[in-house]
């Protein structure tokens, strides 16, 4: 029986929403401030102005998910969740916070639960491409290649630089038993990585090379 060689998975990152200047109240000086604490990856700060930001105004979604991906940074990944419930009560169309919340599920081991949210994601916004990518993480590690396979192959339609969906698209690949493809796009990937001046990444893909040729 062949074995298959582990692969490390690559997820797109969490998405924070925006700040508007126009009619900044004492709440959205705090939630900018949390912002750009976060950015520097300040999380802790972060967490404390956006706290402040929601004490000020309990209402607007977009503090709760910007508190989520920063408890999300610092590991905290059921507070988080909390929190993305939190936002999507508010707005029950958020995306991102769907897609963030997926992404909290993913690092818990909920496949399931984070499918059912990057499907919610794509559902408000078709164009989501990062959900996409995501997604076809989550379908692979449930089992669905094929479904995996479609996801990021539109991914690659919009974005044909993406090394890393190409190194996650050759692993399914090589679930499937399709070792032709899947040397094509890890080699695809490694070509990728040395022209993005990634050195892990091309390292990876040329690790999963070698793994494919001696097998």
């Amino acid at each position: 029986m062949k074995t298959v060689r582990k692969s490390i998975v690559l997820l797109a990152a969490i998405a924070a929403l925006g700040f508007t200047a126009c009619g900044e109240s004492t709440a959205d000086k705090l939630y900018q401030r949390g912002t750009e604490k976060a950015a520097e990856g300040n999380y802790k700060e972060a967490i404390a102005n956006y706290n402040e930001a929601i004490a000020e105004n309990p209402d607007e979604a977009k503090f709760y998910n910007n508190r989520a991906n920063a408890l999300f940074e610092d590991g905290k990944y059921e507070e988080a969740i909390e929190d993305y419930n939190k936002a999507l009560e508010i707005n029950p169309n958020l995306a991102e916070a769907y897609f963030n919340r997926g992404y909290a599920r993913y690092k818990l081991v909920d496949n399931k639960a984070a499918l059912e949210d990057y499907n919610k994601a794509l559902e408000i916004n078709p164009g989501y491409i990062q959900a996409y990518g995501n997604r076809g993480v989550v379908r692979s590690q449930l089992g669905d290649h094929q479904g995996a396979i479609e996801d990021y192959d539109i991914v690659l339609e919009k974005n044909p630089d993406m090394a890393f969906i190409y190194y996650n698209r050759g692993f399914v690949y090589q679930l499937m038993g399709d070792r032709q493809s899947a040397l094509a796009d890890f080699e695809k990937a490694a070509s990728l990585f040395e022209g993005q001046k990634n050195a892990a990444g091309k390292k990876q893909a040329m690790e999963a090379i070698a793994f494919l040729k001696q097998t």
